[in-house]
């Protein structure tokens, strides 16, 4: 009798439409390990057993064929009872995760009520991870331990929040490991490491704190090392370094020691919160210990701290200590230093640890040149700037936006305006660089006050069409640009313009504004600009300007003859 019934269900698939998700379904052989690939260290779920029949194969394939494209041939299904194990199959055959999730709702509900299996369970649920699925894939883990009655081993449960943790989904990670948690679910520490670290990684280094005291009062899990450097430096990173090495003072309870990288984070912590001689002092007595012996990140991180409080003869003894103790200093350490000493304006020391760098055959990057360049035009030596500019492609390195600022900054500041205009042409052509209005604002000012206002309104045009929104310096500059060349109108134009593109006028562009319009002779218009000051224009407010226009041109004729 169920043959007979098996027979009727394949005619009533053959004489169902040509389609090809179905012919792919029925013509598909199920494939015992087709499971996501898994994200180490976590295990993807374990493959589900094959049907060992092929009777329940074929049904599996027509099970997955009619819940996709023939919802409604689902009861005749019923007089065969399909076993969980071919509806397992089934849910296997699906193409993606949107169709298992079909397949497995259809088979598991009425009228054919098919018992969901564990594997099903994972099967989806991993599916669901992989495209992105999150919240619907939380739901069916919901359902698969409170209605199934499943509880995940710690594989899988790790598989599941470090999908999570990728898609950014932190806080739903917590809750979803807090139930794991409460399931007495062994739960690897990476996981939680993993979520800490990424919640720091987004400026909550509070949260990660937080959560890593309630794991550990409630008894959770047991922290590892990694876990207490991973907490430590989001500590140090908000500058409290003070809880940082109070809870050093508590590795032991849990069997962990510090490392070399948790002393490097609190030296670097103690540095970053300019507490830098108890960085060297830690330095000293981990030279002393020899347990965890410093390494170039560790000296490193002290020469920095006294690089950055400007006390290079404290940063070069470290350099000292560090070459006595065997250690080679890096690219890093020799960028730091190039850079110390030329913000402290002695470019000799600095173009001799430019010269050790190569010396030890340490690899220079754009810091390096970009440093020196620094260097160079904070001590007034622009040629020698320039000719480190020319060197840099000798080694096939690009400047970045950082030293093509520095150039251009330096350029208009000795009001070498052609070659400003050169490189800030170079920029244009840098496919990878985003121009910003910072780079753009020197060379408008040294036009402006030039009186070269079209060439400024030439620049303007150019970084606007390159998608760089002026800024209120932009505008701050090239307004008054135009007051003092006597277009008053055009002056007006562009504060419009600057109001309506949401940049709000400072004192310095307010007062520089008015005091020109006042000269020119329009109070009308200062009473305006002052209004929008103050925050309570309109928007028919600010636009009534351009009536009274017509009006003033005679009056801007005037002032501009005058003023020129």
């Amino acid at each position: 009798m169920i043959l007979g019934h098996h027979r009727i269900l394949l005619v009533r698939l053959h004489v169902l439409p040509r389609h090809d998700s179905l012919l792919r379904l029925v013509h598909c052989a199920v494939i015992p390990n087709a499971h996501p690939p898994p994200q180490h260290p976590a295990p993807a779920p374990a493959p589900a057993p094959a049907p060992t029949h092929a009777t329940e194969l074929w049904i599996a394939k027509a099970l997955a064929s009619a819940a996709l494209l023939r919802p409604h041939c689902l009861p005749a299904f019923c007089v065969l009872s399909p076993s969980p194990l071919a509806a397992a199959a089934a849910v296997r055959l699906a193409p993606c995760a949107a169709s298992a999730l079909g397949i497995f709702s259809a088979l598991h509900s009425p009228p054919l009520s098919v018992p969901p299996s564990e594997h099903s369970y994972r099967h989806v649920i991993a599916l669901l991870c992989q495209s992105g699925r999150h919240s619907d894939a939380l739901k069916l883990f919901d359902q698969m331990t409170d209605q199934a009655g499943y509880l995940p081993d710690a594989g899988f449960f790790s598989f599941v929040a470090g999908s999570c943790i990728n898609a950014g989904l932190l806080d739903a990670t917590a809750i979803f490991l807090a139930k794991g948690f409460q399931f007495g679910c062994h739960i690897e520490p990476y996981v939680c490491n993993k979520l800490m670290n990424s919640l720091i990684a987004h400026g909550r280094a509070q949260d990660a704190v937080v959560l890593f005291e309630r794991w550990i009062q409630e008894g959770m899990y047991s922290p590892d090392v990694w876990s207490f450097n991973v907490v430590i430096k989001g500590l140090c990173r908000v500058g409290n370094v003070r809880k940082a090495l109070e809870l050093v003072k508590r590795m032991g309870l849990f069997g962990c020691s510090p490392d070399t990288i948790t002393h490097n984070i609190l030296v670097e912590g103690l540095c970053m919160a300019k507490e830098v001689d108890r960085g060297r002092e830690l330095l000293r007595r981990l030279q002393k210990d020899g347990v965890c012996l410093p390494n170039v990140v560790t000296y490193t991180s002290v020469i920095s701290g006294y690089c950055k409080v400007g006390r290079m003869e404290d940063a070069a003894a470290v350099y000292n200590d560090m070459l006595r103790s065997g250690i080679r200093p890096n690219t890093v350490t020799y960028n730091v230093l190039i850079n110390g000493y030329g913000k402290a304006g002695d470019i000799e020391s600095a173009v001799g640890m430019y010269q050790q760098l190569m010396l030890r055959h340490c690899p220079p990057d754009v810091v390096t040149f970009s440093s020196l360049i620094d260097g160079y035009c904070r001590c007034g030596q622009l040629d020698g700037a320039m000719r480190i500019w020319k060197e840099m492609p000798l080694y096939h390195i690009q400047p970045n936006v950082y030293t093509f600022s520095i150039i251009i900054h330096s350029l208009c500041k000795q009001n070498r305006s052609e070659e400003a205009l050169g490189v800030l042409r170079e920029l244009n052509m840098r496919p990878d660089i985003v121009p910003r209005a910072f780079m753009y604002n020197p060379v408008i000012d040294i036009l402006c006050k030039g009186g070269k206002v079209n060439e400024a309104n030439l620049i303007l045009k150019d970084m606007e069409e390159k998608g760089c929104h002026p800024d209120k310096y932009t505008y701050t500059i090239i307004i008054v640009g135009h007051c003092m060349k006597g277009r008053i109108s055009e002056a007006i134009i562009l504060f419009n313009k600057m109001v309506e593109a949401g940049c709000s006028p400072d004192k310095i562009t307010i007062n520089s504004f008015t005091s020109c319009l006042l000269k020119a002779g329009m109070p009308n218009e200062v009473d305006r600009i002052m209004t929008i000051a103050s925050g309570h224009a309109s928007c028919s407010q600010k636009h009534k300007t351009g009536a009274c226009l017509d009006e003033n041109n005679k009056l801007c004729t005037f002032m501009k003859k005058k003023l020129e």
